[in-house]
């Protein structure tokens, strides 16, 4: 079907429009960093006179490195945690026909459709009960595992041809020789683009670290700015200096590895 060139254009002119209401805001962010005091509320895209104090400000005055360490050191085993058990899960159901098999996994459909909210009092009573508040068990352990990530490997596991799993079979390898020798190398796009997508997710969550901790020991990042921004809430440019030092591990992840974000999604879509 061939588009016209006036559509084309106004197609063009919403994709600008739409990129530049994403890039808008972070600018400004950037900009606000960057800014001293007298100028923060001025909307210039650049600041007249830039400084690095506010980035000085946040990282003095906060215990900024340990907020980063607690992100890393709580997304890293979740990431690893949601992708293993959504290998494992995702094998099962695309490889095996089982009793019930497809309620299960209509089961798994249905939990990603449930709110996170409603899960988090439950998991926090649980957490409270096993005396993990305020510790990285209580951020890491009640979302080692992800519905989204054993629907997205599901779908590419269903693209497998058979021939490759009878071959397997023939050589003699048992399932799980199947599943690392044979198939997770072909799957590495896959679970690149999974881990990148999962840990933006997890690097950027706010509600459930605010609701489980409640010392430095164990904040993140998204906590640690919020508890400055409690503590001093006109400097402005200070907190937004933070935020873009928060923001850097995700945008350099995605902005290194998003092509294979994107080639990993459009086959699961197209395969699946």
């Amino acid at each position: 079907m061939q588009i016209s060139p006036s559509w084309r254009i106004i197609f063009h002119v919403l994709l600008f429009i739409t990129g530049l209401s994403v890039v808008a805001p972070l600018l400004l962010v950037l900009a606000t960093a960057f800014k001293p005091p007298e100028e923060v509320f001025d909307f210039r895209l650049w600041p007249l006179h830039p400084t690095l104090d506010n980035f000085r400000v946040i990282l003095n005055e906060t215990p900024f490195l340990r907020y980063f360490i607690n992100s890393v050191g709580t997304t890293v085993p979740r990431v690893i945690g949601q992708v293993s058990i959504g290998v494992l899960a995702a094998y099962a159901f695309a490889r095996w026909r089982f009793r019930g098999s497809n309620w299960l996994f209509a089961l798994v459909m249905a939990a990603m459709m449930i709110p996170h909210q409603l899960t988090m009092i439950p998991n926090y009573v649980l957490i409270a009960r096993l005396e993990w508040f305020d510790s990285w068990a209580a951020l890491i352990v009640p979302n080692l595992a992800a519905p989204f990530a054993v629907f997205f490997l599901r779908q590419h596991f269903m693209s497998f041809p058979n021939e490759l799993f009878d071959a397997a079979e023939i050589d003699g390898a048992s399932s799980w020789g199947t599943l690392w020798l044979v198939v997770l190398p072909n799957l590495a796009p896959a679970l690149a683009a999974l881990s990148i997508v999962q840990f933006i997710d997890i690097w950027n969550e706010y509600f459930w670290p605010m609701l489980v901790t409640n010392t430095d020991a164990s904040r993140t990042l998204q906590i640690g700015i919020r508890h400055f921004l409690e503590e001093d809430f006109t400097n402005y440019g200070a907190l937004m200096a933070g935020v873009t030092l928060a923001s850097m591990p995700a945008l350099l992840v995605f902005g290194v590895l998003q092509r294979r974000v994107m080639d990993a999604f459009i086959d699961s879509g197209v395969k699946g």
